[in-house]
């Protein structure tokens, strides 16, 4: 990835590195050590402001659409992963409205195809198993047993998916660049991750009133790669 993005990477790993969690309607013991509220990190004024105001220079170059790195079937498998990860609620869209697989099939096609077999070969086997186990598409399944077999993968605990908590992780942390990534690159469409966590977009400095602690500074919608990218 270019390192002209708008979104500080330390920030973007912070966020990571507090393990946004399968949300479930009813918290179960297998996964209270991911449970962490998603609205209180990403809507809390503290995470906008731990995230820097770079100064960038805009660049405007149209970007080829990249070929699709999955089949129809695999890649509905992977928008409910991704749903699942980051979900919509009450307060606001979530990974899918944001466009997080469109920035995962990118990035899988170009700069991390290195990785695309290994993750189309978990997402088929996490299908596979769906299958197995409840007869249906993943797609297909409700929230808790999309969650309990997403648990499961987590946790290694999938019979004959030797790599499943390494297929997890990493589709877990895709999701989140791609929730949160400059739209550049495919994903957070019509900025919803950046409205989520209160960032304004990219300007080329900050007055001293943007840099004060508390409250969420307005939206402007801009894109780092320029106006060709921004939002309304």
């Amino acid at each position: 990835m270019s390192d002209k993005t708008s979104l500080d990477t330390a920030a973007l790993d912070e966020i990571i590195d507090k393990q946004i969690d399968i949300k479930t309607d009813k918290p179960s013991d297998k996964i209270s050590s991911h449970k962490l509220s998603r609205r209180e990190l990403l809507g809390s004024a503290a995470t906008a402001g731990s995230l820097s105001l770079l100064p960038v220079k805009s660049v405007k170059s149209q970007v080829v659409a990249a070929p699709q790195a999955f089949s129809d079937e695999i890649h509905a498998v992977l928008v409910a992963f991704t749903g699942r990860i980051i979900p919509a609620d009450e307060n606001g869209p979530g990974a899918i409205e944001a466009g997080a697989a469109n920035y995962i099939n990118r990035a899988l096609s170009e700069w991390n195809s290195n990785e695309l077999t290994t993750i189309r070969g978990g997402l088929i086997n996490l299908n596979n198993t769906a299958n197995n186990v409840f007869d249906a598409d993943f797609q297909a399944l409700s929230t808790e047993q999309q969650d309990e077999l997403l648990t499961a993968m987590d946790e290694g605990q999938i019979a004959g998916f030797s790599n499943a908590s390494q297929v997890f992780n990493r589709l877990q942390r895709l999701t989140l660049e791609g929730t949160f990534s400059d739209p550049y690159y495919g994903g957070n469409q019509n900025y919803i991750g950046w409205d989520l966590i209160g960032y304004p977009g990219a300007v080329m400095g900050s007055a001293p009133e943007m840099q004060e602690m508390g409250g969420r500074l307005p939206p402007i919608h801009t894109s780092a790669y320029g106006g060709d990218y921004d939002g309304e």
